[in-house]
């Protein structure tokens, strides 16, 4: 960071971004110094809320700005504030984070000289923005904060496997194929997004798909030790994907994110007339395609419906002792996802993708290269 007389908004994010970890070590450190009762509102290990909170910022601070991006920054912030309510943050808390906020910007730039007037007070209008939007939408809305439901069964298909069933005393309102922010008993304080495997219903029954990710603390915590009785606690739903009119929609769900398809086909399935739909659900082997079972009969009695099954390997790994064979009852073909899509034509096709990373990126674009509108090509926030 280079002395300076004027930086600009745009700039002091510039600026920052490459001490992006050191300056939210030090802005955290700073907010529960000021008010040590925070420190309880948030998960032990600071890591990835640090990282998502200096994403905001810079977002926030490039944005302004910008000519045209106001709106879309409003209710950005506005959704920022009715997610953070599950925190349980108060007036005073916004307060103190815009007073530690400002010092911190302040308190980096002090060994080159300050911020002049003019920075000082852009920024100051920036924070106090960004504050005060996020209050406003968590006040504006009606809804609980905070859900909860009960596990009331749990199953493995497979290693790394957990399928997680619940029943909520009050209903869960979301729509087909969106997700929601989760906390666990066994992991307090600590939220993750988990797609609902199932449609919303008068019984409030929910069901996740969950894999368990090598040092993950919250999937390994589910995986060996979610039991029957404990209680989930739920934030804001969101997500985008759905399928509605009469554009066909194609399906790509790699792994567990199968979850949220399957929640819009059995939506789909309680209604007389739909597009046509195509689903291909991938897996490393085949005895991994672990909901094959339940697909099988949906594809079979929905002429609108058709699964392919894709694999990497044709055979199954030798630690998978007991491999399911409901897959021998759809079409299978080996090979990658995105290489099951280079045969597709999907203009005019409503595309809908949900797996890892890197298979959301890659059919994403694969979908565009064959046809389809990239406004028509919806997946979750990766």
């Amino acid at each position: 960071m280079g002395s300076h007389s004027r930086h600009g908004l745009a700039q002091i994010a510039r600026d920052l971004r490459p001490l992006s970890d050191e300056f939210t070590k030090q802005l955290f450190a700073r907010l529960f110094g000021m008010d040590p009762s925070l420190r309880e509102l948030f998960p032990a290990s600071m890591t990835d809320h640090r990282a998502v909170f200096f994403r905001v910022l810079d977002h926030v601070f490039t944005s302004i700005p910008e000519p045209g991006q106001q709106d879309e920054l409003v209710e950005f912030l506005a959704q920022l504030g009715r997610d953070h309510r599950k925190y349980g943050l108060t007036e005073a808390n916004y307060e103190t984070m815009a007073t530690a906020l400002i010092a911190q910007v302040h308190a980096t730039y002090a060994s080159h000289g300050g911020l002049d007037e003019e920075d000082a007070a852009v920024v100051e209008q920036a924070v106090r923005l960004m504050t005060g939007v996020m209050r406003g939408g968590a006040h504006s809305d009606p809804t609980p904060a905070r859900r909860s439901a009960e596990v009331v069964d749990t199953l493995r298909p497979h290693p790394g496997l957990t399928v997680v069933r619940l029943v909520a005393e009050e209903p869960l309102l979301f729509r087909p194929g969106q997700y929601v922010e989760t906390q666990i008993p066994q992991v307090p304080r600590q939220w993750r997004p988990f797609s609902i495997a199932m449609p919303p219903n008068t019984q409030g029954q929910m069901e996740f798909h969950i894999r368990s990710v090598p040092g993950g603390d919250l999937s390994s915590a589910i995986h060996a030790d979610t039991r029957p009785g404990d209680r989930w606690l739920f934030g804001q739903v969101h997500g985008i994907m759905r399928a509605d009119g009469e554009q066909p929609v194609t399906m790509i769900a790699g792994g567990t994110g199968l979850a949220p398809m399957k929640s819009i086909l059995l939506a789909m399935a309680a209604r007389a007339d739909n597009p046509d739909v195509h689903l291909l659900v991938g897996a490393r082997s085949p005895g991994l395609l672990y909901d094959s079972e339940s697909l099988a009969p949906l594809a079979a009695t929905n002429p609108w419906l058709r699964v392919t099954q894709v694999t990497d390997s044709r055979r199954d790994p030798w630690w998978l002792k007991t491999p399911s064979h409901g897959w021998r009852t759809l079409p299978l073909r080996h090979g990658s996802l995105v290489d099951a899509m280079s045969r597709l034509d999907l203009q005019g096709h409503r595309v809908l993708v949900a797996g890892p990373r890197g298979l959301v990126r890659a059919a994403s674009a694969a979908a565009a290269a064959r046809g389809a509108d990239p406004y028509d090509v919806l997946h979750d926030p990766i």
